[in-house]
């Protein structure tokens, strides 16, 4: 079973900060069966960019048959992924602890 790749952005996910989170992800994507855990406790706002950036790394994995979860997401990084009605699309957990389980029960492509 492949490792869980934990990935903590920092700040604003903003036209630059979604640049740098989007080069730590975009290769783990091209591997087939990664899965992939967006711990955004740290992150502090997330612009049109970085929605951009999680929904594209979310289905490269998915195409590749990997999978991405984001968890502890703050009140106001949850506001913002609500309004843009991605927080049915996005896989979310309340802590890091569900998104591993979660990550745990996905089958990799070496099962």
């Amino acid at each position: 079973m492949s490792e869980i790749q934990i990935i903590r952005p920092e700040g604003r996910l903003d036209a630059l900060g979604a640049r740098s989170v989007w080069t730590d992800l975009e290769p783990m994507t091209r591997q087939p069966g990664t899965r992939m855990l967006l711990d955004m406790s740290a992150a502090k706002y997330v612009s049109s960019d970085g929605l951009r950036v999680l929904m594209r790394a979310s289905k490269a994995a998915k195409q590749n048959e990997g999978k991405l979860v984001l968890c502890c997401l703050t009140p106001r990084l949850s506001e913002i992924i609500s309004m843009a009605g991605l927080d049915h699309i996005l896989e979310i957990y309340p802590t890091r602890s569900a998104a591993q389980r979660a990550l745990e029960a996905h089958p990799t492509a070496r099962d």
